[in-house]
């Protein structure tokens, strides 16, 4: 964005997509945008040939102005910045995903412990209550995940029914997140990321490409 609004231009652009339904004098809009009054009246003109800018009342001999929502360069203008917001969310939860791998990587090693592989297995099973457990037989548990579950019931998480097994309230917690950690909907968290900025950056870039043939140089 800083780039996109280095022109006079787009600097007008960029602090009345601010306060779209804000009135502002040509000296407000000037002081606002950063640039000198005598600039601002250099780059009138292309404002008003684009129709990005236009009157909206008059307070005695001061006409106030507002962006023109109508234009196609203003049109141009808010999708571009509504796609970076769209990019800067998608890159901040592919960040947050990133950073919660690598502390389990860091903590726990790649592999999943044994503890965390059972929780994970009950909560896909949806033995989540009395009701829906699932027998031990079921849900084909390694030799450490038996010893595992050992000590999940003893802290609570789990609870065994004559070995039909059912995650407790904080069980269930737990497991989702270990999910989060070590399921592969993180990797796909993070693809969709991804994917998501992909979409946004085209659409930046068409954008783009339509405002090089409406834009003054």
């Amino acid at each position: 964005m800083e780039v996109l609004s280095k022109s006079p231009q787009f600097k007008v652009l960029a602090i009345l997509a601010q306060r779209p339904q804000e009135d502002l004098t040509k000296t407000e809009i000037a002081q606002k945008a950063g640039i000198g009054r005598t600039t601002l009246y250099r780059v009138w003109n292309d404002l008003e040939r684009m129709k990005a800018i236009a009157p909206s009342r008059h307070v005695g001999a001061v006409t106030l102005y507002r962006m023109n929502p109508q234009s196609s360069v203003v049109q141009s203008f808010l999708s571009i910045t509504k796609s970076l917001t769209t990019v800067t969310d998608a890159v901040a939860r592919i960040e947050q995903l990133r950073k919660l791998e690598e502390s389990a990587k860091s903590e726990y090693g790649a592999s999943v412990p044994a503890g965390p592989n059972v929780l994970m297995k009950l909560l896909k099973a949806d033995s989540v209550s009395a009701e829906t457990a699932k027998q031990r037989t079921v849900l084909q548990f390694s030799q450490h995940e038996s010893d595992a579950l050992k000590g999940l019931v003893t802290a609570g998480l789990v609870f065994d029914n004559a070995g039909a097994l059912y995650l407790s309230q904080l069980g269930v917690q737990t497991a989702q997140g270990a999910a989060k950690i070590w399921s592969s909907e993180n990797s796909q968290s993070v693809d969709q990321a991804i994917s998501t900025a992909r979409v946004a950056l085209n659409l930046i870039n068409q954008e783009i490409r339509r405002l090089k043939g409406q834009v003054p140089k």
